[in-house]
This record gives structure tokens, sequence and C-alpha cells, in this order.
């Protein structure tokens, strides 16, 4: 098939450092790639140039990977009319409707629930189900879950920071960095917004890595910890660090898809995330556990989260569309 992934045009894909989406359309194109079909990624804030660039091939199928791209859906499906079309929310707070008006999402919102035209590929459980309970048609909804590339991340069995943990993100406060940095054993990654209290000259931040710096180094920590406040799933963070070798230490928000009963996944309950003591005590004992589990979690995300097993999936939901 000849497959279209549609990007918000915010930054390059593939992404030098931080992306989690444009992150996500590469690895789709990638192992599209691989099961050999052909994925092409159009990349631009332009939306009468994604309509022009969709036009210059016949594609089997759309996916718009930006929700404020909801507005041209007719008018690609009208230049596109032999296209399967389909579309995807990012939106980190889907399940949290009291923050949509704030974000300006609720219009889209409406939009995602009412429509009966597009399919609307859901990127994790959690969404779809809060899709089903507002009445959107069922028959247009899809669940994909984001995945993690296992070939190109570096796995070591025994991590040269074992007794440190990696907090792994954007520097923003849905990710709620500037509250852990008592802690002395973490550090932190990630690009820097000046959005929060966030000492960005601290021994334990590292900057933003590249793309390339990540694959080599997740594997150094002994887990990764991330306490946000709303996630679409599980973040792709979380399932690079598994298929990495790492424990994971994270809110219920970034647990969605998570086997919460293996000892390598530690869940902190809400009232507890200003609780620093019991946070760092957390983290020990997950590292502890976890730097004796390395292949066992490796395993573990390989056999859950590969894009190879994901994109098959999502490639025979494509071929299911009507």
């Amino acid at each position: 098939m000849k497959i279209a992934l549609v990007g918000p045009g915010i930054i390059e894909i593939p992404p030098k450092g931080w992306g989690a989406v444009e992150s996500l359309i590469w690895d789709y194109a990638t192992e599209l790639g691989e099961l050999g079909h052909e994925g092409t990624i159009i990349n631009t804030p332009d939306r009468s140039q994604i309509i022009r660039d969709l036009c210059k091939e016949e594609y089997d199928y759309i996916h718009v990977h930006y929700d404020v791209f909801y507005d041209i859906m007719d008018y690609i499906h009208k230049a596109c009319p032999n296209s399967k079309l389909a579309i995807s929310s990012h939106y980190p707070y889907i399940d949290q409707p009291d923050r949509h008006p704030y974000d300006g999402y609720d219009k889209i919102y409406k939009w995602l629930i009412e429509n009966d035209k597009y399919y609307n590929f859901c990127i994790s459980y959690k969404d779809y189900e809060t899709y089903k309970k507002d009445n959107a048609p069922l028959n247009k909804l899809l669940v994909c879950p984001n995945g993690a590339q296992h070939r190109d991340y570096k796995f070591d069995e025994k991590p040269s920071k074992s007794d440190k943990t990696i907090y792994l993100g954007k520097i923003e406060p849905r990710k709620r960095q500037y509250v852990y940095q008592a802690i002395p054993d973490i550090e932190f990654v990630g690009h820097y917004t000046n959005t929060t209290s966030f000492d960005k000259d601290a021994k334990s931040y590292l900057g933003e890595w590249s793309h390339q710096r990540k694959l080599q180094h997740v594997t150094d920590y002994g887990n990764m910890l991330l306490l946000s406040d709303g996630e679409n799933g599980t973040p792709l963070v979380i399932k690079e660090a598994l298929i990495s070798g790492l424990g994971v230490v994270v809110s219920k928000y970034a647990a969605h898809d998570l086997d919460k009963s293996l000892p390598f996944v530690t869940v902190i309950p809400d009232d507890k995330w200003n609780d620093i003591e019991y946070v760092e005590q957390e983290l020990k004992k997950n590292r502890d556990i976890s730097v004796t589990m390395r292949k066992e979690i490796r395993q573990y995300g390989i056999d859950n989260f590969s894009w190879q097993k994901l994109v098959k999936t999502y490639v025979e939901n494509i071929e299911g569309m009507e």
C-alpha cells in the first residue's frame, strides 16, 4: 500500500532531539517500509500545501497525526476521494474534560466524537474508552498504541549508572520535573522550556540529547521516572525505557498499557506525588529490583511494545477499513 502520514509541521521528521509525535511518525514510516509498504511523510503547517502534496500521489490511505487539522479533513477527502482517511489526536488530557477549554481542545473534541465520516485511530485504549463513553461512532474507532523501535535501542545487561534514575522528557509543567530536583539520584534530560521553576543550571540537568544519543544511552540507567499529570497512554519514553532494560516508576497517567503487577513497574499513587521521601524510596526499591531483571524487562518491552508487532496490527486495521 501507499500510505501518507501527515505530521504537525512544527519540527522536522525525524526530530534531532525532542519530538514524540514526530518520532512516532518516523517509526511508522520506517516499519511500514520493512513490511513492504510505502510510507510517505508530509510535514508542513500549511493546510493548502498538505492538500497539494497529497494530490501528487494516489494514496491508499492517509493518516493525519495532528488533531488541529480536523478542519481540513473534508477538503482532503474531496481532493483524494479514493483514499481511506483517518485522524489521531495526541492531546494528553483527552480523558480530563475540565482541561479542554483551557487548551482550546473543546471544539476539536466535539468534532472527534461527532465525526462519522473518517476513522479515528486512538493511540491508547484509554482514549478509545473516553470516546466511547461520549458516544463517538464505534464503527469509526480503531486502536493502535504507541510503540518503540527495539532494533535501534542499545541494550546493556549491566547498566553503567545502576544507581541512577533518568527522567527523560520535555521540561514542562505537565511532566513535573521541577518537583523532583531535590532527589540526588535522578538525572534529567530533555528540551528545556522556560515554563516551570526547573533549575536548568543544576548539575543533574544534562540538557537535551540528540536522537542518536538517546538510542545509545537510555540503557545506562537503572530505571526511569515519569510522574506526569496527563498522557494519551503509556508514553513513548516509557516503552523505550523498557526495551532498553530499565524498570519504570510512573504516575497512573503514564501506566495505562503496563502490567502493573510486574516487579519492575511501580505506580506512585496520586496522593504521594509530592512526598519526596516516599518517591525517593520507591525509586531505589525499583532500581534494586530492575537491575537484576534487565533481560526480562527488555523482553517484556519487545513482546508488548515493539513497532514490528504493532505496525502489523495497524496494517491489518487499514486493510479492514470500508
